[in-house]
């Protein structure tokens, strides 16, 4: 379980290869009858990954804990930490059992990154626990943010964003005159898709990795009956003109939007809820 929890650890930086003008040589092009019915058998979501330019995020946790710190002395007393201001302004350390990353900066912010939402918040509420015994710190607990995109994917083709707003009504928010998105809520679920017409896909306020993988694997069918009628000009449908960033600046707009805020409270209900399905069944 360890083993695995490493390698999914891993992945989740990892850009799979990016969908070109050909598909792969050596893979399978994927067919409608593939995307379709991918929501029931999720092994076939890795076949089609490699042409989805997908990207994972991981799971991250971030709190001010209204601390200054001495990082050097903190360094000092936390085993098997790194500490090099040369190379980095954040003392690095790591925690096992559950698997994470912890980064503490003088200014008292800290930052955990872990396998899943639950995870990220737990290791960090124990190592402050641990940090006020060993130095004697009184780190603050209180209003808890997360990384909101968790995964996002570029689809081989364009979208119609009217159609798609058309036939899902109940599911979407769309107005082009004020974002160039559509917003795309998962039934029963937190998670929220922002759609640009190019096909590019922000995935949103998962809990975890399984849930992300499910959710992609549900929208994908969705976005691959309402592909765009004809081939617009790409340069019109781009989300920049020659500027790679403006995806992560997009990115961090909806990180800072209030209609984009998460509720910790709801957020814990359904992550146990989840995990707990998927691991005891219904």
């Amino acid at each position: 379980m360890k083993r695995k929890m490493q390698e999914l650890d891993k992945q989740s930086d990892i850009q799979v290869t990016l969908f070109g003008d050909a598909y792969i040589a050596d893979s399978k092009t994927p067919t409608e009858t593939d995307v379709l019915n991918i929501y029931k058998d999720l092994s076939k979501l890795t076949d089609i990954e490699r042409h989805l330019n997908l990207l994972y995020r991981p799971f991250a946790c971030f709190i001010n804990t209204k601390c200054h710190y001495n990082l050097m002395n903190l360094s000092l007393c936390i085993p098997g930490c790194t500490y090099d201001p040369d190379r980095h302004m954040a003392l690095v350390t790591t925690h096992r059992r559950p698997i994470a990353t912890i980064k503490i900066y003088a200014n008292g912010n800290i930052y955990c990154q872990a396998f899943n939402r639950i995870n990220a918040y737990q290791v960090l509420s124990n190592f402050s626990e641990a940090l006020a015994e060993l130095s004697g710190y009184s780190p603050c607990l209180r209003q808890p943010k997360f990384n909101l995109v968790n995964a996002t994917f570029c689809m081989p083709f364009p979208l119609d964003l009217q159609a798609l707003n058309r036939r899902y009504e109940r599911s979407t928010v769309y107005t082009p005159k004020k974002y160039p998105f559509l917003t795309y809520r998962m039934k029963d679920s937190m998670i929220k898709f922002a759609i640009f017409p190019v096909g590019y896909v922000y995935v949103m306020f998962s809990t975890y990795p399984e849930q992300t993988r499910r959710a992609i694997a549900h929208v994908l069918r969705v976005l691959y009956t309402c592909r765009a009628p004809n081939q617009q000009n790409q340069s019109d449908l781009e989300l920049s003109h020659g500027d790679i960033n403006f995806k992560l600046l997009w990115e961090k707009e909806f990180q800072r939007d209030d209609d984009f805020s998460i509720q910790w409270k709801a957020t814990c209900r359904e992550s146990f809820h989840h995990m707990h399905m998927s691991l005891n069944g219904p």
